[in-house]
């Protein structure tokens, strides 16, 4: 068993995986597979211990959750009838 720190993003057998992310315990085989691929390499000690490293950065032109619902849109009330008051 290995652990492995993944070099290149990809969609493995258990779901996509990041780069930088650490696969701990992968059996010999597999990781010898990924490794031929050039998709992992064994990880050090000091990056098993450290964890997983990689970091998404925030898409700036996508707005986040909490600005998609802080704006009311202008059409949100109804139109005011005409002839309400008669």
């Amino acid at each position: 068993m290995k652990n492995a720190y993944v070099i290149s993003d990809h969609h493995g057998d258990n779901g996509t995986v990041r780069e930088g992310k650490i696969l701990r315990d992968v059996q010999t085989k597999r990781f010898d597979e990924l490794e031929a691929r050039g998709l992992v390499r064994e990880a050090t000690a000091a990056e098993v211990e450290a964890g997983d490293q990689h970091s998404i950065e925030p898409d700036p032109s996508k707005p986040v959750e909490s600005e998609k619902q802080a704006k009311a849109p202008a059409n949100k009330k109804a139109a005011e009838p005409a002839n309400k008051g008669a």
